[in-house]
């Protein structure tokens, strides 16, 4: 990672600062902004390549067939899933939506899990169209659909079951979900009783686990995968397969914890070796579904700057031209940034400001103050680590097109999703 000021660090590995302003993947920002237009994504190619491959290497030290599944939840734009699938990752699919994006950036049948606490019929019949290798259930009903389905194609689908341990997390309420309150899985008990008592063409292959997203201290991790193999012995019940789920978190501000997604997965595969080890059983295939920390340092959203006026309170706002049509997480979850002007990165700061979004939301807000240099309309301010659960999540509101995405490396820029027109926005009314 390039030596760089403590207030770059949220930003993509590649990222400089040059005497045209801040760098990323060999191209500068301003002039990126200039030719593709604002609001704006881009992904550092490097930084996705370098924290996939950390952790695909990390899981091929557990038994053949152990894997690291990319959660497209976080990102499902084709261009970026395409890296990952040369990277040797599979995919973890939420939907018919991700089945097909999977596929489509080159992902097999067989390198899908399927995910979802309430999965339709269009799902479940989705996932047996693309032969997926396992799908997750989430409760008996879950089964029953898929069961059914198998009966009428005359397929046998090995599958997994979710269970919430009960184990909390250090980690926005809304995105916990391993507590007992949890929507997601199964209590323990429950889980291994399903897993016993399978319908009819479902093969069972073991236990599925997910304690949340945006955790930075990873010990509750590790503790569930340590767990698991002692619950599935005590149980009596298949383990064949392990999938630990993912959840690491990343920093989104300088000074944040930055925990290491390749170390993450080696201290995973570790721990559940050595209680294997403890219980004289066999380690099982490894599934880990690292997402955001695969992408979400490779992020870096542009706005332009449409507006400065100072209120009645005496604050400074600055208007952009993106918001919560293209980042939800503030509104969601509180989310924090820590912003910079793509010329001037490191200039010392001339006071204080808020930069608001242009949507008609007294909440679309994407920082309640932070220092910057001085701030001239016409300028680019440049968002760090906005590489997951943002460009999944933009919309439409006030009928704003959803923004372009570009992939960048070496010096190059590639457009990698077409900025949505206003014409666009209609072709699904009648």
């Amino acid at each position: 990672m390039t030596s760089r000021p403590d207030a770059l660090l949220p930003f993509p590995d590649s990222t400089e600062v040059t005497s045209a302003g801040l760098a990323v993947g060999g191209c500068a920002l301003t002039g990126i902004a200039a030719e593709f237009g604002t609001p704006l994504y881009l992904y550092d190619e490097q930084s996705i390549r370098t924290r996939a491959r950390s952790v695909v290497e990390a899981v091929a030290a557990g038994p053949v067939g152990s894997r690291a599944a990319f959660a497209l939840k976080s990102l499902s734009t084709l261009g970026v899933l395409r890296v990952l699938q040369q990277e040797g990752m599979s995919a973890d699919c939420a939907s018919s939506g991700e089945i097909a994006a999977a596929l489509r950036a080159g992902f097999l049948g067989s390198q899908l899990v399927v995910h979802g606490n309430a999965k339709s019929e269009t799902d479940l019949q989705a996932a047996i169209d693309a032969d997926a290798g396992l799908v997750v259930l989430d409760g008996r009903d879950d089964a029953e659909r898929l069961a059914a389905l198998c009966a009428q194609s005359g397929r046998t689908q090995d599958v997994l079951v979710r269970i919430a341990p009960g184990i909390d997390v250090d980690t926005h309420r809304h995105i916990a979900t391993g507590h007992h309150g949890s929507k997601f899985g199964m209590t323990p008990a429950e889980g291994a009783e399903l897993l016993r008592t399978l319908p009819s063409g479902l093969r069972g292959r073991g236990l599925h686990v997910h304690l949340g997203s945006q955790i930075l201290d990873a010990a509750p991790l590790v503790e569930a995968a340590r767990w698991l193999p002692s619950f599935a012995k005590a149980e009596g019940i298949p383990l064949d397969v392990l999938d630990v789920g993912g959840g690491l978190g990343i920093p989104y501000l300088p000074g944040q914890d930055s925990p290491d997604p390749g170390t993450h997965t080696a201290n995973l595969v570790a721990a559940i070796t050595q209680v294997c080890a403890d219980e004289g059983m066999p380690v099982p295939q490894i599934i880990v579904e690292p997402g955001r920390s695969i992408v979400g340092t490779a992020g870096t959203t542009l706005y332009s700057v449409l507006g400065i006026k100072k209120v009645g309170d005496g604050s400074t706002w600055v208007a952009v031209d993106g918001g919560m049509g293209d980042n939800l997480r503030v509104g969601l979850y509180g989310g924090t940034y820590a912003p910079v002007l793509a010329a001037r990165p490191i200039d010392p700061s001339t006071g204080s400001v808020r930069i608001a979004g242009r949507h008609c939301e007294s909440t679309d807000v994407l920082v309640d103050g932070i220092e910057l240099p001085e701030v001239h309309v016409g300028d680019v301010i440049a968002v760090p680590a906005t590489g997951a659960y943002h460009q999944t999540m933009a919309n439409t509101y006030n009928l704003f097109g959803r923004p372009a995405a570009v992939l960048v490396g070496n010096g190059d820029a590639t457009l990698i999703t077409r900025r949505e027109s206003t014409d666009e926005l209609f072709l699904r009314d009648v």
